[in-house]
């Protein structure tokens, strides 16, 4: 989850807040307008209109999304969240949102159906960890930690479902897809191309396997005409990065 979240680790580290401070994983900040830390929001708003079109990968129960919502006011959400269970719980948590639409799918390098390790923690019965769902099964060492039912549910290449839904561009997307950022992003080049604004979760370690690593997807992004602008992280553990299309960066920071 990209808002205040637990983040499962290896034995040894078990439980760390990703916006606390971790002996092992100091908070480490790198790119431009730190102060924005407890308002990033508004630091997307300064490179997207007033309505945008924003995709958010990984709902979960609909937090976000309603924030999304909330901060642009005009815009459109739209919000896919392959978690059948999560699904109900967004649904009904957007249900008086009308520019918000929810979608029971979860966002891959295929279309067709997926295998989705729901996360319940080391006890393997504990849905507040279902936030650390994924596409992805768990790396040797994160097994213990990632215990719960595997459910198929249908996914998608988000370069077709926006040909098919006539979603010609997206503005801004807001990417929770615990490692496979990588991957659905290669998949779909049309519409990334369109995109000004991504707000991502980073890893830095192998939570799983395939885990997007963020030095590949900095260097994915840069290749495809994106800038970093802003990374909030612990070391050598996760953290949440803003990169920002590159003519946009360079208009805002030509001076």
């Amino acid at each position: 989850m990209l808002h205040i979240r637990l983040i499962i680790t290896f034995v040894g580290i078990c439980f760390c807040i990703i916006r606390g401070e971790c002996e092992q994983y100091p908070r480490r900040f790198s790119g431009y307008c730190k102060e924005y830390d407890g308002k990033r929001l508004e630091l997307v708003a300064k490179f997207i209109p007033d309505d945008p079109v924003i995709f958010e990968a990984g709902g979960h129960y609909g937090e976000d999304t309603v924030r999304l919502a909330k901060r642009w006011p005009n815009g459109s959400v739209i919000s896919f969240e392959p978690n059948p269970a999560a699904f109900i719980r967004l649904s009904e948590t957007v249900k008086d949102y009308e520019s918000i639409h929810g979608y029971n799918l979860a966002v891959n390098n295929y279309s067709g159906t997926a295998v989705l390790n729901v996360c319940y923690g080391s006890t393997g019965d504990d849905p507040v960890f279902e936030g650390a769902s994924s596409l992805l099964e768990p790396s040797k060492c994160m097994e213990i930690h990632y215990k719960g039912p595997k459910v198929k549910v249908p996914c998608v290449i988000l370069d077709n479902w926006c040909m098919k839904n006539e979603i010609d561009h997206i503005d801004f997307m807001w990417l929770d897809l615990e490692g496979l950022e990588l991957q659905i992003l290669k998949s779909s080049p049309i519409i990334l191309s369109t995109v000004k604004v991504i707000y991502t979760e980073t890893n830095m370690f192998k939570f799983r396997k395939g885990t997007t690593q963020f030095e590949s997807l900095r260097s994915f992004l840069e290749k495809s005409g994106f800038k970093l602008l802003s990374h909030w992280y612990n070391e050598g553990l996760q953290g949440d990065a803003i990169f920002v299309n590159k003519e946009l960066f360079d208009l805002a920071f030509e001076n």
